[in-house]
């Protein structure tokens, strides 16, 4: 990832947002997705079979990693910004700064892999779902979500659907692009859904005000208080969440 793109990722954009993306507040706003984290786990765990080895890509500060190991994953993790894989080290994990490519991992030593929104960060999503595979056990899983280019609300909203956020967002995929992707590098597709996701109204409202104006007053207002702090669940069907398993006979 370029320098000037990794700088997008300073202590801002974990801690009150700005130009456009980012969180009013990382942490708080992750605990609204605690249940939609909850999924994600469960059905690694069906596939899988066990807990093992997992490696959470796009780490930020450690929130995804804690409920993993409390479901007793041995968890280490990759995070392109200083500020937040500072932050998760100085909660006790093992993150790593920098992306993928860079990272000195042993291959074949993980069971399951994790991109929780982060393969649209990604300025080579291809190489690094082929490290994925690499650094995957034989029949390692594969999560991904992200957002879908070939929803019905993308195709609606146009250049106006919220999850179009450049510089952040580099690359856009659909559910079929994704899978394509996947299968090209050494995965075969185990399920391809959309489940919702949770957020706080404080969240749900600075995102929205970026096409509806007069929201960015209303996020404001309610900046702190108990309404903005509040969870919501909304399920547009416009992210895809997708499970693939490495191929045996992939390198």
């Amino acid at each position: 990832m370029p320098e000037g793109a990794r700088q997008i990722y300073s202590r801002i954009y974990f801690e009150g947002g700005g130009h456009g993306f980012g969180y009013p507040d990382y942490d708080r706003d992750k605990q609204a997705m605690a249940p939609t984290f909850t999924a994600y786990l469960d059905r690694i765990g069906r596939v899988s079979g066990r807990t093992g080895t997992l490696l959470d890509i796009g780490a930020a500060t450690g929130f995804f990693m804690g409920m993993a190991r409390a479901r007793g994953w041995s968890v280490s993790g990759v995070e392109v910004s200083d500020h937040a894989s500072q932050t998760a080290r100085s909660r006790g994990f093992d993150v790593r700064t920098g992306v993928l490519a860079e990272q000195d991992f042993e291959d074949s030593s993980f069971d399951a892999i994790t991109m929780w929104d982060v393969i649209e960060h990604m300025e080579n999503p291809a190489r690094d779902v082929t490290k994925s595979a690499a650094l995957l056990k034989s029949g390692g899983v594969l999560a991904i979500n992200t957002p879908d280019s070939g929803s019905l609300v993308s195709k609606v909203a146009g250049v106006r659907w919220h999850l179009v956020i450049p510089p952040e967002h580099l690359n856009l995929f659909s559910a079929q692009s994704l899978r394509i992707v996947l299968e090209s590098c050494g995965f075969e597709i185990l399920e391809a859904t959309t489940l919702g996701k949770g957020f706080t109204v404080q969240y749900v409202a600075e995102t929205l005000s970026h096409v509806i104006s007069p929201l960015k007053g209303i996020a404001a207002r309610i900046a702190g208080t108990r309404l903005g702090r509040a969870n919501v669940s909304i399920n547009l069907h416009d992210n895809v969440f997708l499970l693939a398993r490495k191929k045996a006979d992939a390198p």
